[in-house]
């Protein structure tokens, strides 16, 4: 029988993921609005009213929308690349039965969580837009692109750590709390100017603060062109789906005696 092309069935899986996420939900589609409010919600309220966290001196926007602009970002990031990690473990039983690209198991279920981040993302943008808060709209072609390079990050990332996770079961465990203190070390919640001066220049071996600092860069300072900064950021995150994608292909003949 003729397996159908790789593409074709990313996208029959990763629309099969989203409705099988959506439908889960008495509410569905609803909660794609609803559920990214609450949490700006809290999270305002927990570190702006609670631990009176504070935007940049130079940031000329309440710290609600410092917050805003990194945390859905790392929200698709975190959540798609975890996901990802179990998916072939996930898949189990269909990988014993069915012939087909392995890969796009882990990259439809990476795809469609990031997709739905991603609708979360522009709900918070439309209503900051709402409550009077201007963002540089001219910027946000270039934001688009940097969200792109922070998907094939994290589709790197999801594969190796798929291919990892069917050897290695104790991952399951690890990641959740390496990306938790992974999301502390990166300027989410405060700036790198907040930090003692020995501390600051070591924020930038975090590379996650070069995408969060890119996508404010666009937002709020209206960057339109990409510069030096997005190649880079381009050429790491290619690097790193290459070296995914090789140890996942690596590994891949192995998984039915480990699964």
């Amino acid at each position: 029988m003729t397996q159908k092309p790789s593409w074709g069935l990313w996208w029959d899986l990763t629309q099969r993921e989203i409705k099988g996420r959506l439908s889960h939900s008495a509410m569905g589609v609803i909660w794609l609005v609803v559920t990214p409010l609450l949490l700006l919600g809290v999270y305002a309220f927990v570190f702006g009213v609670i631990f009176q966290a504070r935007a940049p001196e130079n940031f000329d926007f309440p710290f609600v929308v410092w917050l805003a602009l990194g945390l859905w970002p790392w929200l698709a990031f975190s959540e798609s690349t975890l996901r990802a990690a179990g998916a072939i473990r996930q898949h189990s039983a269909l990988i014993s039965k069915i012939a087909l690209n392995r890969s796009m198991l882990v990259i439809s279920v990476l795809t469609a969580t990031f997709l739905l981040q991603l609708v979360g993302y522009g709900v918070v943008l439309a209503v900051l837009e709402l409550m009077g808060i201007h963002l540089a709209w001219q910027g946000l072609a270039h934001a688009l692109l940097v969200l792109v390079t922070l998907y094939i990050l994290a589709s790197g990332l999801g594969l190796m750590l798929a291919a990892c996770q069917v050897f290695i079961r104790d991952l399951e465990q690890v990641l959740p709390i390496a990306f938790m203190l992974w999301f502390f070390l990166t300027p989410i919640l405060y700036a790198p100017s907040f930090l003692p001066i020995e501390l600051q220049p070591l924020i930038w071996l975090n590379p996650m603060t070069w995408w969060m600092e890119a996508l404010r860069s666009a937002l709020i300072d209206g960057q339109a062109i990409p510069d030096w900064r997005f190649i880079g950021l381009l050429a790491g995150s290619v690097a790193v789906l290459l070296v995914g994608a090789w140890v996942f292909r690596r590994c891949s003949p192995y998984f039915e005696d480990f699964l």
